[in-house]
C-alpha cells in the first residue's frame, strides 16, 4: 500500500485513480467521497490540500445548514456597531470565501457529511459546483477561478444525495484500509506491541462486519494508547467498550467471534510483550 509524504496518507487504488484524474483535469474539480465514518474521507481532502499547497477550507454539515453559512450572511456584530457601507453588514460564507481565495491560488474546500444537511441546502450547491459562482443578497457575484478550485463532498449514506449533485462530481467509494496497513499505522503512532495491535485491529474488523457500528482507525489508535494505563483485564474491557463498542450488538459480535472474554485476549497480548 503506497504512502505519500508529507501527510503519510495511505492511498488505496480507488483514491490513487481519483488523484490522477483530478490532477489531469482542467477547470473546477468536484470529488464525492462515499463510505462509512472512519474510512479517511476527510483525511483524503486534507491530503489533497497539502499535496497541492492549497488553502484548506472545511465545513461540517448539520441538519440546519443554511444558505448564510454557505454563501453570504449578516454579520450581527457589525450591524449592531453600525456600518457606513451596506456591504460591510455581510460576512462571507464558506463558498464565497473559497471563491475569493481561489483568485490568489489553489483552494480545497471540504463540505463534510453533506448527507446530514437538508436537501434544500444541497440544492443550493448545484450552481457553485457547476460554475463556481456565489450570488450576494443585492446582486453581487463572487466568481471563483475554477482552475484553482477543488470541492470535496463527503457522505456517510445518511440519506441519498440528489442525482444532480452526483452528476457533478467523481464518485469514490471508500472502505477501511487492509488490516496489515491499519496495524502498521497504529504501531507507528503508538509504539504498542504488534501482537496487541493485531488483536485490536481484528476486534475492530469483527465489529465492522457483525456489529452495529464501524470503529475507525483513530479509535483503534486511542484504544492502544490508553492500554498503557490499564491495570488489569477489567480495565481493558472498559477501554474496549469505551473506544470500539458503541452499541450492545458490537460487544455481542466480539464475544461471538472471540469468546466470552475478548478483553483477556487483548490484555494477554499486551502483557506478553511487556515482560
Amino acid at each position: 500500500m503506497p504512502s505519500l509524504a508529507p501527510t503519510k496518507y495511505y492511498l488505496r487504488a480507488e483514491e490513487g485513480l481519483a488523484l490522477r484524474a483530478l490532477e489531469a483535469r482542467v477547470g473546477q474539480k468536484t470529488l464525492i467521497l462515499e463510505g462509512p465514518p472512519g474510512t479517511g474521507k476527510t483525511a483524503f481532502s486534507q491530503f489533497l490540500a497539502e499535496r497541492w499547497g492549497a488553502q484548506y477550507l472545511y465545513l461540517l454539515s448539520h441538519n440546519w445548514l443554511s444558505d448564510e453559512e454557505l454563501f453570504v450572511g449578516v454579520h450581527v456584530g457589525r450591524v449592531a456597531a453600525g456600518v457606513e457601507h451596506p456591504e460591510e453588514a455581510y460576512q462571507l460564507g464558506i463558498l464565497a470565501r473559497a471563491a475569493v481565495a481561489s483568485q490568489a491560488g489553489p483552494v480545497v474546500i471540504c463540505l463534510d457529511e453533506i448527507d446530514k444537511a437538508p436537501q434544500r441546502a444541497e440544492a443550493l450547491l448545484l450552481d457553485f459546483l457547476q460554475h463556481g459562482r456565489v450570488f450576494g443578497p443585492t446582486g453581487e457575484v463572487w466568481q471563483a477561478k475554477c482552475s484553482n478550485l477543488t470541492v470535496v463532498l463527503t457522505t456517510n449514506g445518511v440519506r441519498p444525495l440528489m442525482e444532480a449533485t452526483l452528476r457533478r462530481g467523481l464518485r469514490v467509494k471508500m472502505t477501511f484500509l487492509p488490516p496489515a496497513t491499519e496495524a502498521d499505522i497504529v504501531r507507528q503512532a503508538t509504539g504498542a506491541p504488534m501482537g496487541a495491535i493485531r488483536c485490536a485491529v481484528r476486534m475492530a474488523g469483527v465489529i465492522r462486519k457483525g456489529g452495529a457500528t464501524a470503529p475507525s482507525l483513530q479509535e483503534i489508535r486511542n484504544l492502544m494508547g490508553d492500554l498503557a494505563i490499564a491495570h488489569d483485564a477489567a480495565d481493558v474491557r472498559r477501554l474496549i467498550e469505551g473506544w470500539l463498542c458503541k452499541e450492545p450488538e458490537d460487544w455481542q459480535a466480539l464475544t461471538a467471534a472471540m469468546g466470552d472474554t475478548p478483553e483477556a485476549i487483548l490484555w494477554g497480548e499486551y502483557r506478553r510483550a511487556s515482560k
